[in-house]
């Protein structure tokens, strides 16, 4: 990977978060347009610097940590009770964990090379991440207090990142980079049954699941500009939901978005 590939694979997270923040800035709190049902855990600078924020349903927001380095990519754990996420504060990016009230505050990863963008298996018990502490990125897992970190790509060519579990805790979707390609993959939780699901020349990554597990969500480029698309589970019948000269990408459901599905209009 040059360094360009190794700056744009870690600023690629950009997409979507900048867009969610733009519509949060200002000097007051934001009202809603709409209800949430559940806490929302997000990147902002709105304190002059990226930081861990927690948007709550009536609309106010909490500043979970506050320090100069760049803090971001979060992800809440089952339960509620702790934010994993990303930072930079020890000179080189980590894994961190946080009470969701900004205190007892955990480096789970404590390595030289880049770790970063946690996702919280369905269970709690463990931790994904991506890691360049091999040579080449990789998808890790971890416990879920940093103990026994495990390289489920190694056998790998290439760049593997932004992984994430389905549903059920047994699968993991990510995408890897070889060459120019990016392409999405899926593998047993225990990194058996290593597959392809898209195969192209251009960028098809940044994968979410469906709430039911039965489809995923994407952004790609094999129209033109980044777009968000969706597939089954197996790959199988793609479709893309959006179609503009913007970039859209960084994809997630809420946990009801599937129920709705049959009222969405694709497009051919």
């Amino acid at each position: 990977m040059t360094p360009w590939q190794r700056s744009v694979w870690r600023a690629g997270g950009l997409l979507v978060v900048a867009a969610i923040v733009a519509g949060c800035d200002g000097a007051t709190e934001p009202e809603l347009p709409v209800e949430i049902p559940t806490a929302l855990a997000l990147d902002s600078d709105r304190s002059g610097n990226r930081d861990v924020w927690v948007l709550w349903p009536d609309g106010h927001m909490t500043q979970i940590t506050d320090h100069p380095a760049w803090d971001g990519w979060s992800d809440w754990s089952p339960d509620g009770e702790r934010i994993a996420f990303y930072s930079e504060r020890d000179g080189n990016p980590e894994v961190y964990v946080v009470d969701v009230d900004g205190t007892d505050m955990v480096n789970l990863t404590e390595h030289a090379a880049v770790d970063a963008h946690p996702d919280w298996s369905p269970d709690g018990g463990e931790i994904l991440f991506h890691s360049d502490r091999n040579g080449d990125f990789d998808i890790w897992v971890m416990n879920s207090d940093g103990s026994e970190p495990r390289n489920l790509t190694e056998a790998m060519e290439g760049d593997q990142g932004f992984a994430v579990w389905s549903p059920d805790g047994s699968l993991i979707a990510f995408h890897s980079m070889l060459g120019v390609a990016t392409n999405i993959y899926v593998m047993n939780a225990d990194g058996t049954d290593v597959h392809p699901l898209t195969n192209l020349s251009g960028f098809d990554g940044r994968p979410g699941w469906s709430p039911d597990g039965a489809m995923m969500a994407f952004q790609s480029d094999r129209a033109g500009p980044y777009d968000i698309y969706v597939m089954n589970a197996d790959g199988s019948d793609v479709r893309a939901l959006t179609r503009d000269i913007a970039l859209d990408g960084v994809p997630t459901w809420s946990p009801g978005a599937f129920d709705a599905w049959p009222d969405w209009k694709p497009l051919p």
